[in-house]
């Protein structure tokens, strides 16, 4: 469906991606120049750079292809994630349920759409855990050693994301080693070299690449508060290691209480950010979203049923699953201790979408569990997965309405991108806009934006000039973006005074969701 509504590339993250493996097929090289606009993304160039060599032997666009091409390699993420539900269960209806959650679960949905560099990284992540997990073998321990020394060209977070779950499958095996008896230094020291310690590969090359992200959350003071979460966490995971207590008659009405911590502290999270944001410059939680919850909620359901049975199972099942949801909760943790800024908003939005594979397979526990609880009666035991499917199924506006549900428009229309190339075509060295246009016009057409307009008409003040303005008639009633704080809403007479004001270029598309491209003269009051 988000394919749908634009031949260009869903995100604006996609476009700078584009530009850059469209320098890599017309150069025929990648050099990263401090300087250049396109920086940050020259430094994880993995992406651009396959992406550069498949459209140049298919003989793809760059832009425009881009989006099709990448759904179909995201939505392999099914087959690992299938995977992971039989390799670690034995059962293929929890590896259908896994697979089909990570297929239609809203979030996921978007970002296996979306072009970033973090869609792939996801479709890498859960081959990478299975991989280690299964380390006995050589041929296999050296393939996630070769991927996790790949990945930090890919995309920062997932790196994080991958060294925190082997490093968690590490701390697993040597407690349950120690408790069998069978410790062997030898065998962990192999196991530190061949996962966590690709992080010092890591550290190494971020470091001479002054990769920006890894320079913020590297400083003194959260060096030392991530390094003690991770102490702490090693220590939990130890413990969590012990067996549940199996009893002959369990007691079914008690909620397993670490796994039902998480659901319930997201949903008072989000209460409490629709009332006033949690971090600084953000936007709040947005009715729209709040709709969704009873589908969130019947999903973390089925994710808690599941949850004491793969805590008794006591091997891989367990493994993956506490691998999978400590390595995403430690960067929570570390992203709200730190302060509530917008890059502790950026690190804990993002690590949420990792924690989809550990639910998923709990999801997937939960729905076998009920579907063998159900009575065998004629289409009594279908309401389960259809239970199931339906509650997928009304998540997916978080991927295909993200300006109503998140505040945030991922969709570049092919009028603005027009309204765009047209004043690539008279020269125009700068635009001024909201933040979304901004950045486009920077990272495809290489004008100056600047996304200070929204503000400006808000509140009155000058524009400076000359130059040009690109308005959308929608701010008036949807708000400009000037993300990650809350969209800003452009009232109807101070669109039209501006208009009013100077010489109108362009206009397109129907009423109520007009283009105007204007020209400024000196200075605009």
């Amino acid at each position: 469906m988000p394919l749908l509504l634009s031949p260009l590339p869903l995100n604006i993250d996609g476009f700078p991606l584009a530009r850059i493996a469209t320098g890599i097929l017309e150069d025929g090289r990648w050099l990263l120049d401090p300087a250049d606009l396109h920086a940050y993304n020259l430094r994880m160039p993995a992406y651009s750079a396959v992406w550069s060599a498949l459209a140049g032997l298919a003989g793809l666009r760059p832009l425009t292809d881009l989006p099709w091409a990448m759904a179909l390699v995201t939505s392999l993420v099914v087959l690992p994630g299938y995977l992971l539900g039989v390799k670690s269960t034995g059962h293929r209806g929890v590896g259908l349920a896994a697979g089909a959650f990570l297929a239609l679960f809203g979030s996921f949905l978007f970002l296996t759409s979306a072009i970033m560099k973090e869609s792939l990284g996801l479709v890498i992540l859960p081959i990478v855990v299975l991989l280690f997990a299964e380390r006995a073998d050589p041929r296999k321990r050296a393939l996630a050693l070769v991927l996790l020394l790949v990945i930090p060209f890919l995309h920062h977070l997932t790196t994080l994301m991958a060294l925190g779950m082997v490093s968690a499958l590490v701390v697993l095996s040597a407690s349950r080693a120690v408790r069998r008896g069978t410790f062997r230094w030898r065998s962990l020291v192999l196991d530190v070299l061949t996962g966590p310690g690709a992080a010092a590969a890591t550290w190494a090359y971020y470091s001479a690449v002054d990769m920006p992200f890894f320079r913020d959350v590297t400083s003194s003071g959260d060096l030392a508060l991530f390094l003690s979460l991770t102490g702490l966490l090693a220590y939990l995971l130890a413990r969590l290691r012990r067996p549940a207590a199996l009893r002959a008659r369990p007691r079914a009405r008690r909620l397993p209480g670490p796994v039902a911590i998480v659901p319930a502290a997201v949903l008072l999270v989000l209460l409490a950010n629709d009332r006033v944001p949690v971090f600084a410059g953000t936007g709040g939680t947005r009715p729209a979203f709040l709709a969704l919850l009873p589908a969130l909620a019947i999903l973390a359901a089925f994710a808690v049923a599941g949850y004491p049975v793969v805590r008794r199972t006591m091997g891989r099942a367990e493994d993956l699953v506490l691998a999978m949801l400590v390595a995403p909760a430690a960067l929570v943790l570390f992203a709200l201790l730190r302060g509530l800024d917008p890059l502790s908003h950026a690190l804990v939005y993002r690590s949420f979408d990792y924690i989809d594979f550990a639910f998923a397979l709990l999801a997937g526990v939960g729905v076998v569990l009920a579907w063998n609880a159900v009575p065998r009666m004629r289409g009594l035991r279908l309401a389960v997965p259809a239970l199931f499917l339906a509650a997928l199924l009304a998540t997916t506006p978080m991927a295909w309405e993200s300006q109503a549900v998140f505040g945030v428009e991922n969709v570049t229309t092919s009028a603005e991108f027009e309204a765009l190339a047209y004043l690539a075509t008279l020269g125009a060295a700068n635009v001024t806009t909201d933040q979304r246009l901004a950045d486009v016009a920077a990272w495809w057409f290489g004008i100056d934006g600047d996304a200070t307009l929204p503000f400006r008409l808000s509140e009155g003040e000058d524009v400076p000039g000359p130059g040009h303005a690109l308005l959308l008639e929608r701010w008036t009633t949807v708000g400009a973006q000037v993300h990650p704080a809350a969209n800003l809403a452009i009232p109807r007479a101070v669109l039209d005074a501006f208009l009013s004001e100077h010489t109108v270029l362009r206009v397109t598309g129907p009423p109520g969701d007009r283009i105007f491209l204007v020209y400024m003269g000196a200075v605009s009051g």
